[in-house]
């Protein structure tokens, strides 16, 4: 009885080590292919990537994915999901991107990341979507949520902006010439 209590311990210890070289062997990979990427997006041509960056990108965003789903709660998994949301954005793909900036405003509640990820999404329905009101109502939510976060000022100056009339912006312009 006592070999197999010890045999159970040490298979315990071992599938709890694989789990962990796991990890670690995914972040590695995602370390890899960061480094990999780096000089390959400074050299691409029209900001289009060959068939290489195209699958290290490729790489990167599934990895990001297996990391999260993977590793809730770990202090890398909202990192790694706002970095997923870059190369989604970068891919011209706005709709993933908000999902995984959503992701993390409710999986990193009370971090500063929660609040860049909503400002994100402010921004991009702003400048990419064209959805002043889905981009008022992100910064509202941004402004009510996070009041001191870093990134409430710049959506009050975004909102602010937003919401300026033609009229008020000639005003604006006109007093900056005077």
């Amino acid at each position: 009885m006592r070999s197999l209590v010890w045999g159970t311990l040490a298979l315990a210890m071992l599938a709890g080590c694989g789990i962990d070289s796991s990890k670690e062997a995914l972040e590695s990979s995602i370390f890899r292919d960061e480094q990999r990427l780096r000089p390959l997006l400074a050299n691409a041509n029209s900001g289009e990537l060959d068939d290489i960056g195209e699958g290290v990108v490729a790489s990167l965003l599934r990895d990001y994915a297996r990391y999260a789903n993977g590793h809730h709660g770990d202090s890398l998994a909202n990192v790694f999901l706002m970095r997923r949301a870059d190369l989604l954005q970068g891919r011209g793909d706005f709709s993933a991107a908000i999902e995984q900036w959503m992701n993390v405003a409710e999986g990193a509640v009370h971090s500063e990341l929660a609040a860049e990820a909503i400002f994100r999404i402010g921004f991009i329905r702003e400048s990419a979507l064209q959805d002043t009101l889905g981009a008022l109502k992100a910064y509202g939510e941004l402004v009510r949520v996070y009041p001191e976060s870093d990134w409430s000022g710049s959506a009050i100056e975004a909102a602010k902006w937003l919401s300026f009339n033609e009229t008020e912006m000639m005003k604006v312009l006109d007093k900056g010439r005077e």
